[in-house]
């Protein structure tokens, strides 16, 4: 089945160097394969830096074939999924790239799963081999007889790289006594392994990570991205934006496609340096810009707005900041006038972990406030009717957004049903937003089809919170939406029906604590409201759309 693009009208708004897709060679190696050119080519220039604790690229290298080999000798081969639970550390930056240099399929997990979330993410993915945080351990060591698959558990501590007088204040609880972890194999044990000797032989198709988005059916699924889709990416920001000279700064989650791709792999076929925040603070992100030189840093919102909203910020210098996207939420005006005062165009991006990160994007010179910007070079989209496929809408007017690029995934992981709903065509995906396209080719995102919630940068659909919801014995029914938050975007709000014998018995205060120890920090729902019922259509499905409604006249808005 093929479909045919819309004719590239914003190519008129790129720069002369701006390099278009067409004009690029991928060649045939992965990442990992540059990741060792790069290694004898820069050798004693810094790679990594966390806290004061510096990796030359000879370091990283050897890091990586280090954990190659400690996960051979753990039985790991090509195809076997090695799963992924840290906060932003170098060990998650060096199993990357290590899984990958035996031909083991990454699973990027966040450490903020609870329970049922683990469980879920190891049994889809069948993960033969974890590698996480040894604070996060007790969480595996309450399902992991239940996670079958599992064959070994690597555990390693935030603050096992630290050095002894670090450069940046270190956040709260990375330095502190080890927790016991009974049955786990300890980082410097797994290391120890003799290094490979020659990476896996790799086809740009053979799968390389399987990236777990929530889905509006349930739980979550794993969009299957092979090694091309990745090494496209990489080359695209590394032609058109990232540099060799770069310094980033990771603070947004290196799990999270948009900081993975940004400060992590496209550094890594570039050639930069990557200086590691385990995780965001305003503060510590300000004194890294002055005492680093960040040159890129790429965000959320929400960062955004702490990091020029923050008291001491007028004191810091960020004049080197030169590469500054970001995306999740709107900017509001008077936050993006901050930045204009200091001469900074923030340049908002859309993107799902579908297409690798970003795929439209404004350009600093070219921004028109509420647009998401232009399609990134080499993309096609369609606006396309909701309910025919081949329909396209006219200039102006609402659509689907379908895009299409080298970056798309192939499909979603033992879903076969999904993937022919979501990718209609090799190359192509239904993105479930809706968008209209104007006469200079800028893209406007007019609403969502499927019913995400944008929470502090994250989705968050309602189906996936729901199932959680539904596990608590005192819930009849419930529905949950997005509502309105300051800081946040959008907060997870939920609608509950109890059961006629817990009437009564549970508040809504107590309801809440049980949920956020279900649920990521990002994701339970802040309020919990009982009803003695829902609404409802004709065919008995609850309306959500009735209670964003009832709440939108709340505050007063017009609906």
């Amino acid at each position: 089945m093929e479909f045919k693009p819309m004719e590239r009208i914003w190519e008129k708004h790129y720069e002369t160097d701006y390099i278009l897709g067409k004009d690029v060679f991928m060649g045939r190696d992965p990442i990992v394969q540059h990741l060792i050119y790069n290694a004898y080519k820069f050798r004693d220039k810094p790679a990594i830096i966390y806290y004061g604790t510096e990796f030359t690229w000879t370091e990283f290298k050897n890091m990586v074939l280090n954990v190659a080999g400690g996960l051979r000798r753990l039985g790991v081969k090509k195809g076997d999924r090695v799963y992924l639970g840290m906060q932003n550390c170098p060990q998650f930056i060096f199993s990357y790239w290590g899984a990958h240099a035996i031909g083991a399929i990454v699973v990027p997990g966040s450490p903020m799963f609870k329970q049922g979330e683990l469980q879920y993410a190891l049994n889809d993915s069948g993960a033969k081999v974890v590698i996480m945080e040894d604070g996060l351990y007790h969480v595996f060591e309450s399902i992991g007889d239940q996670v079958p698959s599992v064959s070994g558990v690597v555990v390693t501590s935030l603050g096992e790289y630290l050095p002894e007088v670090p450069t940046l204040p270190v956040p709260d609880g990375i330095v502190a006594d080890n927790p016991p972890c009974p049955g786990a194999i300890k980082w410097q044990e797994f290391i120890s392994a003799d290094p490979i000797e020659q990476l896996e032989p790799l086809d740009l198709e053979d799968v390389a990570q399987l990236q777990y988005t929530s889905g509006t059916t349930g739980y979550p699924k794993g969009a299957i991205l092979v090694h091309r889709n990745i090494l496209w990416k990489a080359i695209m920001y590394s032609h058109n934006a990232a540099r060799v000279d770069d310094i980033n700064l990771a603070a947004l989650p290196l799990f999270h496609i948009t900081g993975m791709v940004g400060h992590m792999i496209s550094p890594v076929y570039s050639g930069g340096t990557i200086v590691v925040l385990a995780r965001f603070d305003p503060l510590t992100a300000l004194k890294a810009f002055e005492r680093y030189k960040i040159t890129s840093f790429i965000a959320i919102t929400t960062m955004n707005i702490a990091l020029i909203n923050h008291p001491e910020a007028a004191n810091y210098d960020l004049s080197t900041w030169r590469l500054y996207w970001m995306g999740g939420a709107p900017l509001p005006e008077a936050v993006q006038q901050k930045y204009f005062n200091l001469g900074i165009r923030l340049a908002e991006g859309y993107g799902m972990s579908e297409t690798v990160s970003t795929v439209i994007q404004t350009i600093p010179k070219w921004i028109k406030p509420g647009s998401i910007g232009l399609p990134f070079s080499g993309v096609d989209i369609r606006i396309v009717d909701p309910t025919d496929n081949y329909k396209d809408m006219p200039m102006g007017e609402e659509g689907e957004l379908w895009v299409h690029d080298n970056s798309v995934a192939v499909g979603y992981w033992n879903k076969p049903e999904d993937t022919a709903e979501s990718f209609p065509a090799p190359g192509w995906v239904k993105t479930g937003d809706i968008a209209r396209i104007d006469e200079d080719g800028f893209v406007w995102l007019c609403g969502r089809l499927k019913e995400m919630i944008k929470a502090s940068g994250y989705s968050v659909f309602p189906a996936e919170v729901e199932e959680y919801l539904y596990k608590h014995p005192a819930i009849s029914e419930c529905a949950v939406i997005g509502v309105p938050h300051d800081y946040r975007g959008e907060d997870v709000k939920a609608f509950v029906v109890l059961r006629p014998d817990w009437e009564g018995k549970i508040s809504e205060e107590e309801l809440v604590a049980w949920a956020r120890e279900q649920m990521s920090v990002y994701k339970y729902p802040r309020t919990i409201e009982f009803r003695k019922e829902l609404p409802k259509g004709g065919t008995g499905k609850i309306l959500r759309k009735i209670l964003k409604a009832e709440e939108a006249e709340r505050r007063g808005e017009k609906i």
